[in-house]
C-alpha cells in the first residue's frame, strides 16, 4: 500500500505510541489528523510538527463520546479529509489483580480500549470500504492478548477483545480493499505506567516504582512500534508483534501448551521480582508484561 498523500487519523496521539505513529505517518507523506483528550500533549505535538514541516493537524476528541466522534467525522468528510488510514490507538491500563479491580476501572478500560476502537471502526470503516481504494484500519491490541501476565485481568481482557474484533472485521471486509491490522506491542516505555487512575489501591508505591523502573529499563521507545506500524501498513500485514517479549508471547501462544505457558510466565514474573507466589490470599501479582498505547 502506498501511503503517500493518504489521509490518516490517529487517536490517543498526545503521547506514546499514538504520538510517534502520527509523526511517522507524516514523515512518510501522509497528512495526519491527531486526536486526544490531552490538549497540552497535542499542542506539543503540533509544535514539533510545525518545526519539522510535517502535515499534522490536531483536535480534541474523546473516543468514548460517540456523538462527538460522529460529528467530527462528518466535518472531515465534508472537508474531503476522511481517512484512508485509521489508527485506533487510544488506550488506558490498569495494574491490579482481578479481585482488586473496581467496577469503575473495568468500565473505563472497556469504554476506552474496546468501545473506542468499535466507534472508530464503525464510523470510518464503511466510508473506507466504499472508496474502492486500498485503505487500512490499525487497531492497537497488545502482546497481552497472546500471553497475559498476572495482575492485568482488565487490561488483558480489553486487548483480547481488540484482537478478536480485528480478526472478525478483517473477514467481514474481505470483499473490500480495506486491510485490518492488529498491533501487539510488548514492553514499551510509555506514560501508561504513570497513570494514577490505572493502579489498584492494593499496589504499594514501591511496587509501582519498581514497575515503572522495569519499563524504563527494559522497554523500547514507542517510535519502534510506530515504525513497525508504518512498515506493516505498507506491507499489508495482518498482525504486528513488536517490542521486547512480543514475539516470544506470540510463539508461546502458538506452540506451548497452556499449562506450560502459564508456568513459564509465573516463573519469569517471579524472577524479575514483581510476582511472589506467597503474595496473599488473592494471589496478587506485581507485574504487567505488555503495553499498547
Amino acid at each position: 500500500m502506498d501511503i503517500t498523500g493518504v489521509n490518516a487519523f490517529v487517536t490517543g496521539a498526545a503521547s506514546g505510541i499514538g504520538r510517534e505513529t502520527a509523526l511517522a505517518l507524516a514523515r512518510a507523506g501522509s497528512p495526519v489528523m491527531a486526536t486526544d483528550v490531552d490538549a497540552k500533549g497535542l499542542a506539543q505535538l503540533a509544535e514539533e510538527a510545525s518545526q519539522a514541516g510535517l502535515a499534522i493537524q490536531t483536535a480534541i476528541l474523546d473516543v468514548t463520546d460517540r456523538e462527538a466522534y460522529e460529528a467530527f467525522a462528518l466535518e472531515l468528510k465534508v472537508g474531503g479529509r476522511s481517512p484512508g488510514i485509521l489508527v485506533n490507538n487510544a488506550g488506558v491500563g490498569f495494574l491490579g489483580s482481578l479481585f482488586d479491580t473496581p467496577v469503575a476501572a473495568w468500565d473505563r478500560l472497556l469504554r476506552v480500549n474496546v468501545m473506542g476502537v468499535v466507534h472508530g471502526c464503525q464510523i470510518f470503516g464503511p466510508q473506507m470500504a466504499a472508496t474502492g481504494k486500498a485503505t487500512c484500519i490499525v487497531n492497537l491490541s497488545s502482546a497481552a492478548s497472546a500471553n497475559p501476565a498476572p495482575n492485568m485481568a482488565a487490561y488483558a481482557a480489553s486487548k483480547f477483545a481488540v484482537e478478536g474484533l480485528s480478526d472478525v472485521l478483517a473477514m467481514e471486509l474481505s470483499y473490500s480493499r480495506v486491510r485490518v491490522v492488529s498491533v501487539h506491542p510488548g514492553i514499551i516505555d510509555t506514560a501508561i505506567v504513570h497513570d494514577a487512575k490505572g493502579v489498584s489501591p492494593q499496589i504499594s508505591s514501591a511496587q509501582l516504582e519498581g514497575l515503572q523502573a522495569y519499563y524504563a529499563r527494559e522497554g523500547c521507545h514507542p517510535s519502534i512500534v510506530a515504525k513497525a506500524i508504518v512498515d506493516g501498513i505498507r506491507a499489508e500485514q495482518s498482525k504486528i508483534f513488536v517490542g521486547p517479549s512480543a514475539r516470544i508471547s506470540a510463539l508461546l501462544r502458538r506452540f506451548a501448551p497452556t499449562s506450560l505457558k502459564r508456568r513459564l510466565t509465573l516463573k519469569l514474573s517471579e524472577k524479575i521480582g514483581f510476582w511472589h507466589s506467597e503474595s496473599g490470599e488473592t494471589g496478587r501479582a506485581e507485574l504487567v508484561i505488555g503495553r499498547s498505547s
